[in-house]
């Protein structure tokens, strides 16, 4: 079913993309998109190592001279991996902005190490972004969380952001980019990047590929139904690409993504009320959904809504 639909997914997109490369996903108007897969990254949670952080995709859209990365990851060490990329990737180019989606520091820690290489990148954010990446940073979330998680492997020095004006519109050689704020993602004030020129969305996590998506900041029916909405928001745009930032590397970047995330979130609404522990909780999901990587998303997802300690 995946090959099928990535052999559809390529014949749809096939006048506006060339894939060429191992990671060069479009090409179109001067604009080329290439995305890095990282890893999972083990864990440490309830002492234990035996679980892992999500896949997380990162996209670097790239003009003649100059590009913009979406997102920066949580450790300085993947931040070095993705420095290196972006050397190999674009060699000769200026890297102008690193964009942020949302709040979660898996997606902009490292921003300040990117910033060591490329120092005159700007780290680009809307006003509800920016705000939740200072509360990143504030005592004792940072040490009680971030740091638990990955002792010793993040850059404590808080990032400077510059907020984007409210239509979220910034441009690279001539080319609009637009910030689209949808309201709730996996967290609050969630955006996706909208490249119209290349009929692109980068959903951050609004938008999930096949990786367990987190419900720890979605814990009524409201949040999971104001998710549902913002999943319609970018459904509107009518994208032809879809980069989720947690995804496998064999899935396509198809617009299917959107009602797949939909679907999940549905999923976990039905099989919550069915359960009485969170061990039943996440069975269900895997049983459901034995394709999903992200093992610690999916237990703290499932631990949350039964009040076990993080």
């Amino acid at each position: 079913m995946l090959a099928l639909k990535s052999v559809l997914f390529s014949a749809l997109i096939g006048t506006m993309s060339t894939i060429v490369s191992a990671n060069r996903i479009a090409h179109h108007n001067g604009l080329s998109v290439h995305v890095y897969h990282l890893a999972p990254e083990p864990v440490l949670y309830q002492n234990s190592t035996d679980l892992s952080f999500s896949p997380t995709a990162f996209t670097l859209i790239s003009g003649h001279h100059s590009a913009v990365l979406v997102d920066a990851p949580a450790t300085t060490g993947q931040g070095q991996e993705i420095i290196e990329w972006i050397a190999k990737t674009i060699p000769g180019k200026s890297l102008k902005y690193i964009y942020v989606t949302h709040g979660h520091g898996d997606h902009f820690f490292s921003a300040g190490v990117l910033q060591q290489k490329y120092p005159n990148a700007k780290v680009i954010a809307t006003k509800g972004t920016a705000e939740h990446i200072a509360q990143q940073y504030t005592q004792p979330f940072f040490d009680s969380f971030w740091a638990a998680l990955f002792p010793d492997k993040i850059d404590t020095k808080p990032i400077s952001v510059d907020v984007l004006p409210e239509d979220g519109i910034f441009k690279l050689e001539g080319h609009d980019f637009r910030a689209v704020s949808v309201g709730q993602g996996d967290t609050y004030n969630s955006t996706v990047l909208h490249v119209p020129s290349l009929d692109l969305v980068v959903g951050g996590d609004v938008v999930y590929g096949d990786c367990h998506q987190l419900f720890a900041e979605d814990n009524t029916p409201e949040l999971r139904a104001k998710w549902l909405d913002s999943l319609d928001k970018v459904a509107a745009l009518k994208p032809k690409v879809v980069v989720p930032s947690h995804m496998r590397e064999d899935n396509a970047y198809s617009p299917d993504h959107v009602d797949e995330t939909k679907e999940y979130i549905r999923a976990y609404e039905q099989f919550l009320k069915e359960s009485k522990t969170w061990q039943e909780l996440e069975g269900k999901l895997k049983e459901r959904f034995p394709d999903r990587d992200g093992t610690f998303i999916l237990r703290w997802s499932c631990q949350a809504p039964f009040g076990a300690d993080f």
